[in-house]
């Protein structure tokens, strides 16, 4: 049985809100037998209606830490909780920001459980990062690789969008006895920089380094397949595999926006069948960098290991 620890970390501050600083919660577990030159890391992320705390999540953390001798790493990042299955009220306090907070604290939560390992003298293999997303958690596993371009190996995505939908209409959530409507506060905020959040713009302008295999059905109704070929073709390492109704199986279950995928075995799918190589890669660490838009410079700072995101109006 794999060893699970839950830690509370100081998080990077909310940078919309004057600096004002919060906690992050990071759960992660450690193979039964330890770790070894070959164990990864493997983060999930969930999209809209999944947490830390959802069965399948807490499963797949201790599962697949012993089958696939990985530690694997989750938090609860900025917003989650507005995410879910209930009307919460927003404020430049907390809220669900859909883009560069949240993608700051997956990839705090992975050097972080990265600085546990090395201060415990625990081997690892750094060359075998993963990130597993489904919907918006793949979306940020993509902006994530974007803001950290030297930490990811893999990329599983399962339907990520190229840029959330809910930054331009409300979401609606239909309930047996009633329809809940999110009209999320995001959108409305006066210095709402919707370039930040457009993989496109981003994809353009980096030369991808992490292997990438998405997954996406021809009847998604939040972004369409060819939206994604005209993404994912282009790149280089990345690989698109198209689900129709011809291709469904007790994996993929539908062809439809999040594929009615088995999370399990999807991922091992992916790790078993496909088999990805996890090849020694000679790692570029850029301490400092931009993200330019037209209202914004993004100042990434990794001097001391965890991120530091300035943004800087123009």
């Amino acid at each position: 049985m794999s060893k699970n620890y839950e830690i509370t970390i100081d998080a990077h501050p909310n940078f919309y809100n004057d600096n004002l600083e919060r906690k992050l919660n990071v759960c992660f577990s450690e193979p039964e037998e330890g770790t070894n030159m070959e164990t990864g890391i493997l983060v999930l992320i969930p999209g809209f209606g999944g947490n830390a705390n959802s069965n399948v999540y807490k499963k797949m953390r201790k599962q697949f830490s012993d089958q696939f001798n990985l530690i694997t790493i989750q938090c609860d990042y900025f917003g989650s909780e507005f995410m879910q299955s209930e009307l919460l009220e927003e404020s430049k306090q907390s809220f669900n920001d859909m883009g560069p907070l949240q993608a700051i604290d997956i990839i705090s939560s992975v050097i972080i459980v990265q600085e546990i390992l090395r201060d415990n003298d625990l081997v690892y293999n750094s060359n075998k990062v993963i990130a597993y997303g489904h919907s918006h958690g793949a979306y940020l596993a993509y902006l994530a690789n974007v803001f950290a371009q030297d930490l990811f190996s893999l990329i599983i995505d399962n339907s990520s969008w190229l840029l959330p939908v809910y930054l331009q209409s409300n979401r609606h959530l239909y309930m047996a006895d009633k329809t809940l409507v999110f009209d999320y506060f995001v959108k409305r905020m006066e210095d709402f920089d919707i370039e930040i959040y457009d993989l496109r713009r981003h994809y353009k302008k980096i030369e991808n380094k992490c292997l990438i295999h998405s997954f996406h059905g021809d009847n998604d109704n939040l972004i369409s397949l060819r939206e994604k070929e005209k993404f994912i073709n282009p790149l280089k390492k990345s690989h698109l595999h198209k689900i129709t109704m011809e291709t469904i199986d007790d994996t993929f279950r539908s062809n439809s926006h999040g594929l009615d995928a088995d999370f399990m075995k999807m991922f091992e799918y992916v790790i078993n069948d496909i088999k990805p190589p996890f090849k020694k890669t000679k790692k570029l660490v850029n301490e400092k960098f931009r993200i330019e838009t037209s209202t914004f410079s993004y100042v990434f700072d990794y001097k001391n290991k965890i991120p530091i995101l300035t943004r800087e109006k123009k």
